[in-house]
């Protein structure tokens, strides 16, 4: 972990004894408070709002004071506000006033009826059509306050709050994210993120969103340049050259469905692809490497397998959440898991995701535990439904209702067919014999009739449109 003294990009890292965002925030305000803190780039956007960190302080000081009107410490407030600066006022105001911050896209009726907030924030133009929205939710109503019609109130004055209390939820699971949780994954991330200015496309109700635009500049000191997804993915050439997103570094989630069209349209230097879990706040590992965590790959029984071999992957650390709201049983389960056999017993989180760790300690992320067939890993299963038969070009092997195992094989192009049931006996002996598993169905398909991503196979599986032809 890194301290006080540490510099990350040109950069004092913030020391390791403040507790939350808010007094990290006055902190830089008081310290660097005529240099900009955020830059906000609206799609297709003329001009950008920008704020400087005393102005940040200021706007989150006089949202905070209006809140604090009408709330009591502890209560939840939801923040149905599209990325803006806005936004990120909002946030901050919610952790300044002692409040729990429940950051949503404007349209999130499920999400507020889970967290049960007092109290909605706004814009002045949008105040009317959120209480047009939330008149339509089985609630008992609903105050909305719009963040940019405030006064300034320079006679605030922050209550404490301690390092473990919940600074905000993250939906859609509700995951339970502490002060001390974000700190300290924005100390790990700044810590691998290349660059003097943080750039981001994700709005703040992503987790790596919030951790980019908003915790990751407070607690580092750069700068934040806010941009529309489209924009940069349109005309990148145009939207970099800008001064104002001159020495960037950002991170990219492995899983964003733009993600090779995004690398394509960042720098190389720049960037850095990263893991990204909501019950670890945000960031795992960057470029494959732990990101300030503790990684462990685990069988099935909960001991540890050697590098190179697949299991699930768990994780320790200060950024690992405290659980789900109002999910006392599951949070248990996921968040408090022990390694059988572990000298030194500490919790872990179960990831949900399949990996290994290979020799030089890097993670390689493969799938998630719910891939597993029977019980099998689906790379094991469908290497073997590959070697079955000379025919088998490749195979994707899935899960359906109640545990039964399809194994959907591709022919090899250019390959005589075989006789109609050869491949499907072949395959099933050949699973049967390496792995005690018997397939519920082996599909045969022509050349190019497999979808090669698993989850598009099980869905055209599930809807009859992979019957097979041989």
């Amino acid at each position: 972990m890194l301290t006080s003294s540490e510099r990350v990009g040109g950069w004092h890292v913030a020391g390791t004894g403040a507790t939350t965002l808010s007094t990290l925030l006055t902190a830089r305000a008081a310290a660097d408070g005529d240099r900009v803190a955020l830059t906000w780039f609206g799609f297709r956007a003329a001009a950008a709002t920008t704020l400087t960190w005393a102005e940040l302080d200021r706007r989150v000081t006089a949202v905070a004071a209006a809140l604090r009107q009408v709330t009591e410490p502890g209560q939840r407030a939801a923040v149905l506000i599209a990325p803006s600066a806005d936004h990120v006022v909002a946030v901050l105001a919610v952790v300044r006033a002692g409040l729990v911050a429940i950051p949503l896209p404007p349209r999130s009726p499920a999400a507020i009826a889970d967290a049960g907030p007092v109290i909605v924030l706004a814009t002045a133009d949008t105040v009317a059509a959120t209480r047009r929205f939330l008149s339509t939710l089985d609630t008992c109503g609903h105050r909305v306050l719009a963040v940019d019609a405030v006064e300034d109130a320079p006679g605030f004055t922050e209550d404490p709050v301690a390092a473990e209390d919940v600074a905000y939820l993250q939906y859609p699971a509700g995951v339970m994210v502490t002060h001390a949780n974000v700190v300290a994954n924005a100390r790990q991330t700044a810590a691998v993120l290349p660059g003097r200015t943080v750039l981001s496309w994700l709005p703040p109700t992503d987790p790596l969103g919030l951790l980019l635009a908003i915790a990751v500049p407070i607690v580092s000191g750069r700068s934040a340049v806010l941009v529309d997804r489209r924009d940069l993915l349109a005309e990148p050439a145009r939207l970099l050259a800008d001064p104002a997103l001159r020495d960037i570094g950002t991170l990219v989630a492995d899983t964003d469905p733009d993600l090779a069209r995004l690398l394509g349209a960042l720098p190389s230097d720049a960037r850095r692809v990263c893991h990204v879990l909501a019950e670890a706040t945000a960031v795992v590992t960057a470029a494959g490497v732990p990101a300030g965590q503790r990684i462990a790959i685990v069988d099935p029984g909960g001991r540890r397998v050697p590098d190179g071999e697949p299991g699930e992957i768990w994780i320790s650390g200060p950024n690992i959440a405290r659980g789900y709201w109002q999910r006392p049983e599951e949070s248990a389960h996921v968040f408090c898991a022990l390694i059988t056999g572990d000298d030194e017993p500490r919790w872990w989180l179960r990831s949900g995701d399949l990996g290994f760790l290979d020799e030089s300690g890097e993670l390689h992320v493969t799938g998630r535990c719910a891939d597993l067939v029977a019980g099998h890993y689906p790379g094991d299963v469908e290497a073997t439904a590959a070697e079955a038969h000379p025919a088998v070009g490749s195979a994707t092997a899935f899960t359906v209702g109640d545990a039964h195992a399809v194994i959907v094989t591709e022919l090899a192009p250019g390959v005589v067919p075989p006789a109609r049931g050869e491949v499907e006996r072949a395959v099933r002996a050949a699973v049967s014999a390496a792995h005690e598993l018997v397939p519920h169905r082996v599909v045969v398909v022509p050349p190019g009739g497999r979808p090669p991503e698993r989850a598009r196979c099980r869905d055209r599986f599930a809807a009859g449109l992979l019957d097979g032809s041989r």
